[in-house]
């Protein structure tokens, strides 16, 4: 099978020590490309290293929607956030992923987040918004993908991106309710399907709902693993794989074949 991992994160600490063997795992089992998505400055550039270094990984760069306003938090750090902020303009960065478009397949991941308490009100989420349109309109110049985070802001997501738009878009991990979801695939969106889709009815719901066509396997590794309490990695695309098969009614091999397919087109691979 030919396999493709369109979101995760290899930057991260956690894969500091044992990368190679992660990106060998992923080629043993039939893996093609890996898209490797940044958030702020330091991780675009950590990707951008590792799409020089490894042939099967492209780089994927983006301004995490609460990275972009770490600096309007008086704690510098959103409460309950998973790692610390890193200060920096949001111009200068659209600015460095605007002379490196040739060195992107995508923008992302990018988007809305109302998740965190230093950031639900409406403040902050105006501010949250006009970062958006600002990514998104360099998106459209540089006629890239864009990857769209959107964690209880779905509605409002899905409503930029109409208003500017957009054409190639994927939902990466999507938890909007059932209108949302046909909303955008009449948009002719994508939705990426982690492998905690082995353990969330809700991503075996969007499966059921979504044609063969707008579908992609990602990991966002190392979160949403199929096991609870393990590190993710690109390898458990073949989780989702199986999984989407069953639902569908179809081979896995045929399965691996539409969406590695359906990532080439989209992404240019």
């Amino acid at each position: 099978m030919k396999l493709v991992d369109v979101h995760c994160h290899l930057d991260h600490a956690r894969f500091e020590k044992d990368l190679d063997e992660v990106i060998e795992r992923f080629e043993e089992e039939g893996g093609r490309y890996i898209v490797s998505s940044g958030v702020n400055p330091s991780t675009n550039r950590k990707n951008l290293e590792f799409a020089k270094k490894y042939d099967v990984v492209r780089a994927s760069f983006g301004i995490y929607p609460t990275d972009a306003l770490a600096c309007e938090l008086k704690s510098g750090e959103a409460e309950g956030f998973l790692r610390d902020f890193e200060h920096f303009s949001v111009d200068e960065e659209l600015k460095w992923i605007e002379k490196h478009a040739d060195d992107c397949v995508a923008v992302g991941e990018v988007g809305l987040d109302y998740s965190f308490k230093d950031f639900q009100t409406e403040g902050m989420r105006e501010k949250q918004k006009e970062v958006f349109r600002k990514v998104l309109d360099l998106t459209k110049r540089i006629r890239k993908p864009v990857v769209i985070h959107s964690r209880k802001a779905e509605l409002d997501a899905i409503e930029i991106l109409e208003e500017m738009g957009m054409e190639k878009v994927v939902m990466h991990c999507f938890c909007g309710k059932k209108s949302l979801i046909r909303r955008c695939v009449e948009n002719g969106w994508s939705f990426s399907v982690p492998p905690v889709i082995a353990r969330l009815e809700h991503f075996k719901m969007l499966v059921d709902m979504v044609p063969l066509g707008q579908l992609l396997t990602e990991t966002d590794a190392p979160y949403l693993s199929p096991v609870v309490g393990q590190r993710n990695e690109s390898a458990n695309v073949v989780v989702t794989i199986g999984i989407i098969a069953e639902i569908k009614g179809l081979s896995e091999d045929e399965v691996a074949r539409n969406i590695f397919e359906n990532a080439v087109k989209l992404f240019g691979l």
